[in-house]
């Protein structure tokens, strides 16, 4: 046992049909360990009860030293974007479909507990993309994308013109649905389902992908994630649509310019010591075959 019990916020989706079951046996496991979690309200009302302290989300950032979270993909990137650059480690309990992001299933929750309650995990920093856009020669607006920014048509538009430099040089010029920068993190989301490449969590680099692109020259491409990126969007036909992980952020057709570089921060994403990137394309993608097993046996 650690010589200080550390302090754990618990969030949970409440969405989650299997959540409330999972999140009153995590308790008891805390419990066991002498550690009273600090949950949101939202979390705290799926137990019916006051059995911890309650706070929103940014006090309990502020009070913990790790997160522990209850849902999928879907759940730690909503967590991610409640505290941005005030965001703790977290640890993600997969109760989604995928979950590349999560760290452990629900049989795994003992395991978890154990390790986040001992110090005994490992952390991978995930880099974030900082995002600046700027439509019409107005005001300047900031967004933190840990998975992708993209940029594609709306739903009753034709194609999207888009202009690429990096470090103010002309790099390529995209014709077609949309165009994808993703992280290292994000290379296994959207872009992974537009055909673009899987990348290391460790790399430095972001992934430019295509989306159905008019020009068979306009492959993926991985550039450094130590230069500026500056997407210049000419006027449109038709509108266009801003996404930031996922979610909408603008929708505009006149001239707009996106700036793109690493953020000064990442997101310390808690893993168990025998996990890895590979093991989890392994699980998740079903690679198989004599290569992939011990000694080739």
């Amino acid at each position: 046992m650690p010589e200080k019990t550390p302090t754990i916020g618990l969030i949970a989706n409440p969405m989650k049909k299997r959540g409330k079951p999972l999140l009153v046996a995590l308790v008891d496991l805390l419990k066991k360990y002498n550690v009273t979690p600090v949950m949101d309200p939202p979390t705290a009302k799926m137990l019916g009860d006051d059995c911890c302290e309650v706070l929103p989300i940014d006090e309990l950032a502020k009070k913990t030293e790790r997160i522990l979270v209850l849902g999928g993909d879907g759940t730690l990137l909503w967590v991610f974007r409640q505290l941005g650059a005030a965001v703790k480690p977290l640890a993600a309990i997969n109760t989604g479909s995928l979950g590349f992001l999560t760290c452990a299933a629900a049989d795994e929750s003992e395991i978890l507990v154990e390790a986040l309650v001992n110090g005994a995990y490992a952390i991978s920093n995930r880099s974030i993309i900082q995002a600046r856009l700027r439509i019409d020669g107005g005001e300047w607006q900031e967004y933190f994308a840990l998975n992708e920014i993209n940029l594609g048509r709306a739903a009753n538009s034709r194609v999207v013109h888009i202009d690429a430099r990096i470090n103010d040089q002309a790099m390529n010029s995209y014709t077609g649905d949309g165009l994808i920068v993703a992280t290292p993190t994000g290379s296994t989301a959207y872009s992974l389902s537009a055909g673009g490449p899987l990348v290391d969590p460790e790399s430095g680099v972001f992934a430019f992908t295509p989306v159905c692109p008019h020009a068979l020259g306009n492959r993926p491409i991985v550039v450094s994630d130590r230069g500026s990126i500056e997407l210049r969007v000419p006027e449109q036909r038709d509108d266009l649509l801003m996404m930031v992980d996922g979610q909408l952020v603008a929708e505009f057709g006149s001239r707009a310019e996106v700036h793109i570089c690493r953020a000064e921060f990442d997101l310390p994403l808690i893993q168990l010591p025998d996990s890895s990137f590979y093991n989890v394309l392994h699980q998740k993608l079903g690679w198989t075959g004599t290569a992939l097993k011990p000694n080739g046996g």
